[in-house]
């Protein structure tokens, strides 16, 4: 960690978390592809992170205590983003898929949620749908615990 980090405030550490995250699952088939690294780029540019940081988060990505946000719709799209980069080499492995699961239980959506979830989420990227008409939809018809 490099001392500049000691002092990133609590919102640039979950999105450099959601970073790690997204790092995971793309290298769940031992690789980051090209689509893959620009994904990261885009979404790590997204929240103010730089192509120098994301390189070295890839460099150095470690498993980190997850603090998901406080916000749901942070959440869910946290959730968006980890599909998307499951879907982004148009290949989908297992692990990837389990490492999808785990995250979205970390995020606080409970097991009995995650199927409609993943499905949903899934179609929709499958189909280029936004994310926004996406979480209006799950909460319209999220099972609530």
């Amino acid at each position: 960690m490099n001392i500049l980090e000691q002092f990133d405030h609590p919102g640039r550490k979950q999105d450099k978390d959601h970073i790690i995250h997204l790092i995971q699952i793309a290298m769940a088939d031992g690789i980051v592809d090209d689509k893959e690294l620009k994904m990261l780029q885009r979404l790590g540019n997204e929240m103010g992170i730089t192509d120098p940081e994301i390189t070295d988060l890839l460099e150095n990505s470690k498993k980190s205590a997850y603090i998901p946000p406080y916000e749901f719709s942070k959440r869910f799209g946290q959730i968006y983003h980890v599909i998307k980069m499951v879907y982004a080499d148009d290949k989908v492995d297992s692990h990837e898929m389990r490492l999808a699961t785990l995250i979205g239980l970390k995020s606080g959506f409970s097991e009995e949620e995650m199927p409609f979830l993943l499905t949903l989420l899934i179609t929709g990227v499958k189909n280029n749908e936004n994310e926004e008409d996406l979480f209006e939809l799950y909460k319209k018809r999220r099972i609530v615990r």
